[in-house]
């Protein structure tokens, strides 16, 4: 996509981003949108916290190197002077560090972004730490279950995971020579595993490819996405999986690299996707019975397979979210309409949650 006027802006992020792990994670969400943000013309920094404390002192969880940590960040602005500031997993940075840094560019903005599920107690108290300091917040998910306060200064807006066409390079939907029929991945084994191991028992014929711990150990980096591209299926359950619009970014990696994803209807993505694009499910025996279907008609798997590669790479691109963030935290007229368009702050009828989850 081409710029939409913010040619120049100066976008610096602050979080864990290209850091020691030498390009394990270069797949997930921040280094999406910040190639989003390039895409958009801007010019875009990064500030990562953690290396910046480890760098200070041998031991991170010390003071020194948090305070080493903030100092820096606000000596960076001074330098760079940011027009947006965008907050990953920055926990070492305070909301005084933050404070005095738009005490000295008032016309700074500040977002947060927070990809964790709202269902979590602790991440909600995440977000509101930075209600204060923040002009947006942005979570991934569209439910009105953020917990914050009505008299809060920051608005809250949902995102969808992004895509981007230099990362999520795969393109399942175009071979039949995978070695695997189905792809699942989570860090550690849950209830998802046993979920997805139930149903392939009943394909006997199916060949699926589940890395989890313990077990079969999750791959990370380059061999992460060949993995993934190594299936012709992949099914993404995430943990919740019953909140409005709310999936973990292994959906966008399954969508992203076309393979054929499978996805509960429990998450209301049915209101971005259809049916010739996604495999929705409501139940195990569901799933069973689609899966089979699939094995059998290779053909259709790969035609709907390529829909959902489009039509994740046109609604979540990452220069669209990325532009979407800007446009919210600036307070601008949207650009166009985007097709979530789903504010948190404001409860609507379809954010409610469909059904309740097969996994409970």
């Amino acid at each position: 996509m081409s710029a939409r006027g913010h040619e120049g802006l100066k976008v610096l992020i602050v979080g864990n981003v290209f850091g020691r792990d030498f390009g394990a994670d270069f797949y997930m969400i921040m280094p999406k949108l910040l190639h989003g943000f390039i895409r958009l013309g801007c010019n875009v920094n990064v500030f990562n916290d953690r290396e910046v404390a480890r760098a200070s002192t041998p031991i991170l969880s010390t003071i020194t190197g948090g305070m080493a940590a903030n100092r820096k960040l606000i000596a960076s602005c001074r330098n760079f002077r940011p027009d947006l500031l965008l907050l990953g997993h920055c926990e070492l940075i305070q909301n005084a560090t933050l404070a005095e840094i738009r005490y000295e560019n008032p016309d700074l903005r500040i977002a947060y972004r927070n990809v964790d599920a709202l269902t979590d107690a602790a991440n909600r108290s995440r977000l509101a730490r930075r209600a204060d300091v923040a002009d947006g917040i942005f979570v991934t998910t569209a439910a009105p279950i953020h917990g914050l306060l009505a008299e809060k200064a920051a608005k809250v807006h949902f995102i969808p995971n992004p895509v981007d066409l230099a990362i999520d390079t795969g393109r399942a939907f175009a071979h039949s020579d995978q070695d695997y029929d189905v792809f699942f991945a989570v860090g550690v084994r849950d209830h998802r595993v046993d979920v997805v191991e139930q149903a392939v028992s009943r394909v006997p014929q199916l060949r699926a490819d589940i890395r989890c711990n313990p077990g079969k150990p999750p791959v990370f980096g380059a061999g992460y996405l060949a993995a993934l591209t190594n299936a012709r299926m992949g099914i993404s359950i995430s943990r919740p999986d019953d909140v409005y619009l709310y999936a973990s970014d292994r959906m966008s990696q399954l969508l992203g690299n076309g393979l054929l994803t499978f996805v509960s209807r429990t998450t209301g993505f049915q209101d971005l996707f259809g049916e010739e694009q996604v495999v929705f499910f409501s139940s195990l025996d569901e799933i069973v019975d689609k899966l089979r279907h699939f094995a059998r008609n290779n053909d259709q798997r790969r035609a709907i397979a390529k829909a959902g590669w489009a039509a994740a790479h046109s609604m979540f691109a990452s220069d669209l979210v990325a532009n979407y963030i800007l446009e919210r935290s600036f307070g601008e007229q949207p650009s166009e309409t985007y097709p979530w368009q789903q504010e948190t702050s404001t409860p609507v009828a379809s954010a409610q949650r469909p059904n309740e989850s097969m996994l409970r």
